[in-house]
């Protein structure tokens, strides 16, 4: 009897080993929460906790296949992030080449010849899966389709996306185009952090205005965003190839799950799927935030010549992992600082804060200046003597 309780506990100690999550860093990997299978009718699927990056449940996640329209993902990222340098705005205007008009499947139907902004382009992309507006984005971002492509093969890297490869960017079928369903779960976990995205992501029905009056109905693939609660953002895809796919986010309270499914053999069975992975984490997990960015941490740095010591905050929230019903605070924060300089610029780095549990750090924040600090010169001191004995 001793000797299987012995077994027990051991057990039981590597799977609380387990229940880390992942440091927010570039090199970082994701942690698998549990191993569970859930009962769904699909070739992959993967199911990733948004705020730690942690994979709380998988099946073939790891697996290569073609993801069909997913691909369009990277298309929308690559576009929002040039609005946001500041290169393109959602007004400008993009010319229709004959070859990005002539693309089949899903469509906005553009007129070939004619301009139309990024704003209707994009969002007939994200809402209707349009591939003749995707090819738009495409050329008009790096002179071609080809060119764009390698652009999302180096941005694929940079996201760790290492089972990734691209063809186009349409996600229509190509050689030596794959991708799987987890970092089909990181890219969405990307995208999700772009409020422009959720603009678009969460309509459900609209219309695109052609120059000539015609107009282009679109419908919202993603059924989830109408009808499961809390789901804001996804993507949809199909192909004979790549079956029924979807990849949606959902977030309830502090908690933002990511759920992919990939090869679906029917449409419904793909948000049936989608559902029930995202009810499981729902109802078996939950994120305890425990460093808020709003919080100012005083640090126990001093300037020269300055009475009060440095405030920081947070750059980023950081949230620890937990099953539901799991006694909360297992874990420590850590603080640690830089050597004092005579000058602290609003924004600069000033430490670290690290969340620590078992001795294992769990995720970690830089520490920033909430102000400007800057040794007093003797011209400052002067001034302040003054105006202590002012009357």
């Amino acid at each position: 009897m001793k000797t299987i309780k012995k077994y027990l506990f051991c057990m039981i100690s590597l799977i609380l080993a387990l229940i880390s999550v992942v440091s927010l860093t570039k090199t970082s990997k994701n942690v698998v929460f549990a191993s569970e299978i859930i009962d769904v009718d699909v070739k992959e699927y993967c199911l990733m906790d948004a705020n730690t990056g942690t994979i709380l449940a998988e099946k073939n996640s790891n697996d290569k296949r073609e993801v069909a329209s997913m691909v369009k993902l990277m298309t929308s990222l690559l576009t929002m992030e040039k609005i946001e340098r500041g290169e393109w705005s959602l007004d400008t205007e993009l010319l229709v080449s004959e070859y990005a008009a002539s693309m089949e499947g899903s469509q906005a139907f553009l007129d070939a010849g004619k301009t139309y902004k990024i704003d209707d382009l994009l969002k007939s992309v994200i809402v209707a899966s349009a591939n003749d507006s995707s090819v738009v984005l495409a050329e008009n971002y790096a002179g071609s389709e080809n060119k764009f492509v390698d652009i999302m093969n180096e941005r694929a890297k940079e996201l760790e996306m290492n089972d990734t490869l691209y063809g186009n960017s349409t996600g229509l079928p190509a050689l030596n185009q794959y991708s799987t369903a987890q970092d089909i779960a990181k890219i969405l976990n990307v995208v999700s952090k772009h409020d422009l995205y959720h603009k678009y992501s969460t309509i459900w029905m609209d219309k695109l205005v052609h120059e000539s009056g015609r107009e282009t109905e679109l419908v919202n693939t993603n059924r989830l965003v109408k009808y499961y609660p809390g789901c804001d953002c996804g993507k949809t895809g199909f192909t004979d190839e790549a079956g029924y796919c979807l990849s949606a986010s959902a977030k309830r309270n502090d908690m933002r799950l990511i759920s992919v499914v990939m090869g679906a053999k029917s449409t419904s069975d793909r948000f049936s799927a989608s559902s029930s992975l995202l009810n499981y984490g729902f109802n078996n997990f939950k994120n305890e935030k425990v460093v808020d960015v709003n919080d100012v941490i005083k640090s126990d740095i001093k300037i020269k010549g300055l009475k009060d010591f440095v405030e920081c905050s947070a750059d980023k929230d950081l949230f620890v992992l937990q099953k539901s019903g799991e006694k909360s605070g297992n874990y420590n924060i850590q603080l640690s600082y830089l050597n004092g300089k005579k000058t602290i610029k609003k924004g600069d780095i000033c430490g670290k804060v690290e969340i620590v549990r078992d001795g294992k750090t769990l995720c970690e924040a830089n520490l920033i200046a909430v102000n400007d600090y800057k040794s007093p010169s003797f011209v400052d001191i002067t001034h302040m003597i003054f105006d202590n004995w002012a009357i």
